[in-house]
């Protein structure tokens, strides 16, 4: 199979995958970390990445956002955080090889998030370095193609896991995909303050997600102002809204179709998704869409 690189120099737009951890858990909601859910119940992680394929999605993300030794522990798991990388990578790889063909190749990216501890974002360099590169190893080994760094906060953190993807691998595609508002990341954090990192940082794509469509394509003008690297755009399915004990979104398929239609047109970015709350019929309604474009 080509590298993802090669690929992304042959495709104008790039669909990744709708929201995996939300969506696994409305399926299964007995663990406080849907990461761990990859080795209580690999099936349904297995089936959810398998109906996003079939979807039509090009890349599909490891259920890892949270499999970083830090997080497992401000969490209290006693779980191996790199053993849900790894196998969350496994699953993944499993279904991108049995929708790959030569003429349409499908790939898998390493989703790696923020860290947090109880007194806000976790700040101490070497613990994030030492944390990150234990992910982002087992992801690799797990059969990821390309890492993906989203709903980052800051500059601290951003530069740990871009310094331990590049101790690790000089190759390997990294994304980096900021989320806040107005400009600026939930930690207040201004977007433009990430542009030494664009300088230094050899990125395949940077953009934004987890933000309603509003936010996005508000923020989205800052990144094309600060950014000539490939732009990814991955917004969530609008706002939730409560439904009993519940919140749940209330935005169609045909309505986040063409919500993302206006984005594309407007910004052009070369890789879209959709974030929390969507699922594989949002990514499906999203693929007739582009076709038919």
């Amino acid at each position: 199979m080509i590298p993802f690189s090669d690929f992304a120099d042959t495709k104008k737009t790039i669909l990744f995958d709708g929201a995996t951890g939300s969506a696994l858990l409305s399926e299964d909601d007995s663990e406080i970390l849907p990461d761990i859910l990859s080795l209580k119940r690999p099936g349904i992680v297995l089936a959810l990445h398998e109906e996003y394929l079939e979807a039509g999605c090009d890349v599909v993300e490891t259920n890892s956002f949270n499999s970083n030794p830090l997080v497992f522990e401000s969490f209290g798991s006693k779980k191996s955080a790199s053993e849900c990388a790894r196998i969350s990578a496994i699953l993944a790889k499993k279904a991108a090889q049995k929708f790959s063909t030569p003429e349409r190749p499908r790939f898998v990216a390493g989703s790696v998030g923020p860290v947090f501890n109880k007194n806000g974002t976790e700040q101490d360099e070497a613990l994030l370095f030492e944390a990150y590169s234990i992910q982002i190893m087992s992801l690799l080994e797990g059969g990821a193609d390309l890492l993906i760094f989203e709903t980052m906060q800051d500059i601290t953190q951003s530069n740990s896991a871009l310094a331990a993807a590049r101790k690790i691998s000089k190759d390997i595609p990294v994304i980096l995909s900021l989320s806040g508002k107005n400009g600026k990341t939930h930690t207040g954090t201004p977007f433009e303050n990430f542009k030494e990192i664009l300088l230094r940082s050899d990125l395949s794509a940077f953009g934004l997600n987890c933000e309603s469509f509003e936010e996005i394509s508000h923020d989205a003008e800052i990144i094309r102002k600060i950014s000539k690297i490939p732009l990814i755009l991955m917004p969530n399915l609008g706002n939730p809204e409560k439904n009993g004990e519940k919140f749940v979104y209330k935005t169609t398929p045909a309505e986040f179709a063409g919500k993302m239609s206006e984005l594309i047109q407007k910004f052009g970015p070369e890789i879209i998704g959709g974030c929390c709350g969507t699922a594989p019929v949002h990514i499906k309604t999203l693929t007739d869409r582009i076709s038919n474009r």
